[in-house]
C-alpha cells in the first residue's frame, strides 16, 4: 500500500482498521486486535498541526494502550503550507526516527511517524499522557517547573554536545543561515508590529527595528560555540507536566523546530518567555548556574562566564522566532495574546540583558 494511502486525511475518521493496523506494524498490538476507536477530541490550539485523542478497545487489552494521541497536520491552510514548505512536519517526523533515541531528554513515546511529502500528510501515533497537563505560555512557569526544565534542556543537550555529524541536521550553510534568517525577518517584521504594535510598548517596537539589521550577525555569533540538539521552541506550551505520582515530572514535546544550534537557546528561550521581566532577573543567574552545572556533571566543561555570555546573547532567539511565528501561524485570538506576550517578555529580556551590544 503506498505510504500516502495509510494515513488519514481528517482525524475524526480514524476507524478501528486502520489503528490495527498501523499499531500492528509497529508493534505495539502484539497480536492483539482493535476492536472499535473512539475519537476523543482535539488538544490544544491546533495552530500549526492538530492533536487528536483516541480511545482504544481491544479483545485483549492487558499490556496494550487504552488510548493513543494522533498528530496530524493543520486543517489551516497558511498553517499547513508552512509546515509542509519550512520542513516542520517532516523535521517531526524525523526526530522520532532517527534522533529521539540518541538523547537523554523526557519526548512522547511515538509508535507510529508517517510522512507523506508528495500528498502532504503525515500522522504521529504517540503515548497518551493523560496524567499530564500542558503548561500555559501566557501564566508562564514558577522556578520548580523552571527547573525542571533546565534539566530536560541538558537532557537534550549533554548526549550530542560538539558532535560534528550533527552538521548534517543543519539544511544550510552559515552563511545561507544568517542571509535566510535575515530576510525572513525584514519579511515579517512589519507585518508583526502591524498586528501586534497596538499592545506592545515603545521600547519593544525600538528592539524589534533595532535588531533586523543585525539578525545575520547575531547567527555568526555563534559560530566557535559547539554545536548539539536544540529544541527551539523550549516554552510551556510544549511541556507537559506530571499531574500524578506515576506521571513522569516533565515531557517535552512538539519536536518540528529541532535542529543543530548553542544549547543556550533553548534555556534563554525558555526562561525570558515564561517569566515577567522583574521575576525572570531574580531566578535566571541561578538557573543558568544550574545549568553550567549539570552539563559539567555529565563530562562537558562550561564555565559560568561562557554559559552567561551565550545565554545573554540566545535571549534575541526569542524576539526573532516571536516575530517570524506571528506571520507563519495561523491568525487567532488566543495566539495573538500569546504572541503578544511572548514579544514583549523576550524583547526586555534582550533589553536587560545588553544583548544587541554583545552582536558586533
Amino acid at each position: 500500500m503506498p505510504e500516502r494511502e495509510s494515513i488519514p486525511v481528517d482525524p475524526t475518521t480514524v476507524d478501528a482498521t486502520w489503528m490495527h493496523d498501523a499499531l500492528t506494524d509497529a508493534g505495539v498490538a502484539d497480536g492483539g486486535n482493535v476492536l472499535d476507536v473512539t475519537f476523543g477530541g482535539f488538544i490544544g490550539t491546533g495552530q500549526m498541526a492538530r492533536n487528536a485523542r483516541f480511545a482504544l478497545t481491544w479483545d485483549d487489552p492487558e499490556g496494550r494502550p487504552a488510548s493513543v494521541v494522533g498528530k496530524f497536520p493543520s486543517d489551516d491552510l497558511t498553517g499547513r503550507t508552512s509546515g509542509f514548505d519550512g520542513g516542520t512536519y517532516l523535521n517531526e517526523w524525523t526526530f522520532y526516527r532517527e534522533l529521539a533515541a540518541t538523547v537523554d531528554v523526557r519526548a512522547p513515546r511515538c509508535h507510529v511517524a508517517r510522512y507523506d511529502g508528495d500528498g502532504q500528510n503525515f500522522v504521529l501515533l504517540m503515548e497518551d499522557l493523560s496524567d499530564s497537563v500542558q503548561g500555559d505560555q501566557m501564566l508562564g512557569l514558577d522556578v520548580d517547573r523552571a527547573a525542571l526544565a533546565v534539566e530536560q534542556a541538558v537532557a537534550l543537550h549533554a548526549p550530542r554536545w560538539g558532535d560534528p555529524t550533527l552538521l548534517g541536521l543543519v539544511k544550510r550553510t552559515p552563511e545561507e543561515t544568517e542571509t535566510h534568517l535575515h530576510e525572513v525577518y525584514a519579511l515579517t517584521m512589519e507585518g508583526t508590529l502591524a498586528r501586534l504594535g497596538p499592545n506592545l510598548d515603545t521600547e519593544v517596537i525600538e528592539l524589534v527595528r533595532r535588531l533586523a539589521p543585525k539578525v545575520g550577525r547575531w547567527v555568526a555569533s555563534f559560530r566557535d560555540t559547539p554545536l548539539t540538539v536544540v529544541h527551539m521552541d523550549f516554552r510551556p506550551d510544549n511541556f507537559l507536566f506530571g499531574a500524578t505520582p506515576a506521571a513522569p515530572p516533565l515531557v517535552v514535546v512538539d519536536w518540528q523546530t529541532y535542529t543543530a544550534g548553542p544549547g543556550t537557546h533553548d534555556v534563554a528561550y525558555m526562561l525570558g518567555g515564561s517569566f515577567e521581566p522583574d521575576e525572570r532577573a531574580d531566578v535566571e543567574r541561578d538557573l543558568v548556574a544550574s545549568y553550567g552545572q549539570q552539563l559539567a556533571a555529565r563530562g562537558i566543561d562550561r564555565s559560568f562566564d561562557v554559559c552567561w555570555r551565550d545565554y545573554r546573547v540566545s535571549s534575541i532567539w526569542g524576539v526573532i522566532m516571536s516575530v517570524v511565528a506571528t506571520m507563519l501561524a495561523a491568525q487567532t485570538e488566543r495566539g495573538d495574546v500569546m504572541l503578544t506576550t511572548m514579544l514583549r517578555r523576550h524583547a526586555h529580556h534582550a533589553i536587560d540583558l545588553d544583548a544587541l551590544d554583545l552582536v558586533n
